[in-house]
């Protein structure tokens, strides 16, 4: 997706899906097929489309916004981390509560679906589940309770759970997710952790495995945080911008899981 005005939506469809599209392309070479729905081609029906297909995609890679809704709204376990498509015109050109018409949630996956063989992926806010309390919400050294209870997505349920036959596993984001994963200030952008990981799965490696290089990121970026901690513990100047950048990130790369079966592999093409 990369909805008109919005930021987020731009940096992850040019920075993260078009060169992680053409980065796949390059190393799985003839093996697969790799297919890109950008810009005013990720609608939702487009997106229904590809799920409801006689030959559904061995592996679904989505990049959008999340739904996200506050404690107490009557749409959150039901439509929290539901994807919202192009359809939504942007937030310079449509004002006041997103109408389903917009994003596709678990009511817009029928349960004759057969999604048997799927791995999907969906980088998104609350694309996997949303906790109990704020991840982020520290300014007051108070975290501020933003669901009834943990729960994980409902969409995501749905993809696994098909009676007619269910997802493989399901890749997604708990709490919001930030551009941290392949992109970093003043760095430039670094897909790493999306190529080792897809670039394992195509080649017929296990997700659990995979996701590998997810786990090392968030070590990578603990130790740093560490670091820049104890050097201020120790009278180094405080640094708030890189601190910030640094917490931030740690939260975000500790929160990518797997819903479903680790163990999994793709079918490998013939």
């Amino acid at each position: 997706v990369r909805n008109r005005g919005d930021r987020a939506t731009q940096l992850s469809a040019d920075h993260l899906v078009a060169p992680l599209a053409q980065s796949l392309k390059s190393s799985v070479g003839t093996a697969w097929t790799v297919e890109t729905q950008l810009a005013s081609q990720a609608t939702k029906a487009n997106l229904r489309g590809t799920l409801l297909a006689a030959q559904p995609p061995a592996l679904l890679f989505t990049a959008s916004h999340g739904m996200g809704f506050p404690l107490g709204d009557p749409r959150q376990l039901a439509d929290q981390g539901a994807l919202l498509c192009q359809d939504w015109p942007g937030p310079m050109l449509h004002h006041g509560p997103i109408p389903p018409e917009f994003y596709f949630s678990a009511s817009d996956l029928p349960a004759d679906t057969n999604l048997s063989g799927l791995i999907s992926f969906h980088f998104a806010c609350y694309g996997a589940g949303t906790p109990k309390f704020d991840d982020y919400a520290h300014i007051s050294n108070v975290r501020a309770q933003i669901a009834p209870r943990a729960f994980l997505s409902e969409l995501c349920k749905r993809e696994l759970g098909l009676a007619a036959g269910g997802a493989l596993a399901v890749v997604g984001h708990v709490e919001r997710a930030w551009t941290y994963s392949f992109s970093w200030p003043g760095a430039g952008d670094d897909l790493t952790v999306f190529e080792g990981a897809l670039d394992q799965v195509m080649a017929g490696g296990r997700l659990g495995a995979a996701m590998n290089s997810f786990s090392q990121k968030y070590a990578d970026v603990a130790v740093s945080l560490t670091g820049v901690l104890e050097d201020e513990r120790f009278g180094a100047a405080r640094n708030d911008a890189v601190l910030a950048g640094l917490w931030t990130a740690n939260n975000d790369s500790r929160s990518y899981v797997v819903l479903g079966d680790p163990a999994v592999r793709l079918k490998m093409p013939s």
